[in-house]
């Protein structure tokens, strides 16, 4: 999440931490716009979108917002997508979802106090129905995922700037249908955040807000450092991985949308014209071609003090197209 509290302190304290330069990479930057894509669709209607899960097999998209609700956007085409239902889950805001081994969405919402009293993990039907309270309260707590084996994470971040108090929980689906009671996954980490599971990798990676992306092993919770900061003004929000193994990483402060290629061991940053500061991201193959979808959190990049989150949506770009926009080296 990422950004409802921590935006009061990101600026002192990137500042004030320094940066921890990964001088092995290499660092370009891309300056387009939407207009630049011949197949981009901005998909309108929401306010202050948060994250969001892509269905696969159909045209489906979930979004959560920072009003605490969901929404369903659906469509006959990609074109032609628009909101179609949506569903208050919470009273303050609804963050990390995912769908679950039983064809449940599985959101993370919290009532008053998502700080200190925390949110929970909520079961609710794919048509925004039936909602189901399964957890109790965690501090912070923001992006969820389910790995191959069924087991949910979720991240709770607790907000610490300067003590690591960050958690990664798992529950685990009993016989009976029904969960166990969180317990920890992975303790004493920085600012918990974005999460996704890897599945040819095998690997939870999820990330820090001020210090990178990290993987773990969710046989034995081994945990690595995958790539970090570059900067003094830069974070680590929401990522998703493409088919050719690129990782995708919203940077909310630098009003960015970076690709790391491990392969090459290069960071490219987008930053795109028309967009505002993205929060999360999401990756669909739609006939043979992969469409990269970001939530837009707020109008205005380049703004992590403010608390207007005026965001107006989902924006889908084709990852060819952003891929071979025009760039400039740093």
């Amino acid at each position: 999440m990422r950004t409802v509290s921590l935006a009061i302190l990101l600026v002192t304290v990137l500042t004030s931490t320094g940066c921890a330069t990964a001088s092995h990479l290499q660092l370009r930057t891309v300056e387009t716009s939407l207009e630049d894509f011949d197949r981009v669709v901005f998909i309108q209607g929401m306010s202050g979108c948060e994250n969001l899960y892509v269905e696969k097999g159909s045209l489906r998209i979930y979004v959560s917002d920072l009003s605490g609700h969901v929404h369903l956007v659906d469509g006959p085409s990609r074109e032609e997508l628009s909101v179609v239902r949506s569903a208050k889950i919470a009273e303050e805001y609804a963050l990390g979802i995912d769908e679950g081994p039983d064809g449940f969405l599985y959101v993370g919402a919290s009532g008053k106090d998502w700080l200190t009293v925390g949110g929970a993990v909520f079961r609710v039907d794919k048509n925004l129905e039936k909602i189901e309270k399964i957890s109790g309260e965690y501090p912070g707590l923001n992006e969820l995922v389910f790995d191959s084996a069924g087991a949910l994470y979720f991240a709770s971040s607790r907000m610490s700037f300067f003590r690591k108090r960050g958690y990664v929980y798992r529950m685990v689906r009993a016989s009976d249908g029904g969960w166990s009671a969180p317990e920890p996954f992975l303790s004493g980490r920085g600012i918990t955040n974005g999460m996704f599971f890897h599945r040819s990798g095998k690997r939870i990676v999820f990330t820090e807000m001020l210090t990178g992306v990290f993987r773990a092993d969710p046989r034995t919770g081994e945990t690595e450092k995958v790539i970090g900061r570059t900067r003094a003004l830069e974070a680590y929000d929401d990522l998703c991985i493409d088919r050719n193994g690129n990782y995708w990483i919203t940077d909310p402060p630098g009003g960015f949308l970076k690709r790391y290629d491990p392969a090459k061991g290069e960071i490219v940053r987008y930053r795109v014209a028309g967009v505002g500061q993205t929060s999360a991201c999401g990756i669909r193959e739609e006939n043979g071609e992969e469409i990269l979808y970001v939530t837009e959190l707020k109008r205005k990049r380049g703004k992590p003090l403010s608390r207007n989150f005026d965001g107006r949506g989902v924006v889908g770009i084709p990852i060819e197209e952003l891929i071979g926009s025009q760039t400039r080296s740093e």
